[in-house]
């Protein structure tokens, strides 16, 4: 029988709150971003720009793996397709496109799952106590959203053998309400990683933004 171990998935209704700056063109001057995170009742600020993009392609120092690519292009065949789990019927959802900061995040929490043989919940990292939103601000996921819009921060997260194929990590997820809505949530930016460990293999799925 093959066994997945689940981290529940986090989906945190954020709202965005831009600061100075202004004006419809992208800007180079400062802008400030005040994120509230439901979730762990905190809140916090990043300055950035409203010049900032999302980065579609791999970080220098954190590539994208085959595995990886493989996994993001079965989640989104599966988005494509919409689902029925526990929590109920969900309609096709856009693809998530690769974002690097994201994938960063992703695969710095995963080192420190596979390091430690353990996937400690709810989502804080043992080393800094960061939770899932503060961390891919961290990693460098700093976008401008539109003024007090519902924004999302989701990390999901699988414990399994270094064989587990993607469609079994996806099925995993797909049995869990909080995984399945996640999987299905329709926003545009995210990224898997894998890291293999003494332990067993983790994948960590981040996803970020707003409808």
């Amino acid at each position: 029988m093959t066994r997945v171990k689940l981290g529940a998935a986090l989906l945190l209704g954020v709202l965005g709150l831009t600061g100075c700056g202004g004006g419809s063109a992208p800007s180079a001057e400062p802008v400030t971003v005040t994120v509230q995170d439901p979730q762990y009742g905190l809140s916090f600020e990043y300055v950035t720009t409203a010049a900032f993009t999302p980065q579609r392609s791999a970080l220098p120092d954190f590539p994208q793996s085959g595995q990886e690519r493989a996994m993001l292009e079965a989640i989104n065949a599966e988005r494509a397709r919409g689902g029925v789990c526990p929590s109920g019927s969900f309609p096709a959802a856009r693809a998530l496109q690769f974002e690097a900061h994201l994938h960063r995040a992703a695969t710095l929490y995963g080192r420190e799952l596979a390091a430690s043989g353990r996937m400690d919940l709810p989502h804080r990292s043992r080393v800094d106590n960061r939770v899932p939103s503060q961390r891919m601000v961290d990693a460098g996921y700093k976008p401008v959203p539109p003024s007090r819009v519902q924004w999302v921060f989701g990390e999901s997260l699988a414990a399994a053998g270094d064989q587990m194929s993607p469609a079994e990590v996806i099925a995993a997820w797909k049995g869990s309400p909080a995984h399945c809505a996640a999987l299905f949530e329709n926003i545009a930016d995210g990224a898997v990683a894998r890291v293999d460990g003494a332990a067993g293999t983790y994948w960590v799925l981040n996803i970020a933004g707003w409808e």
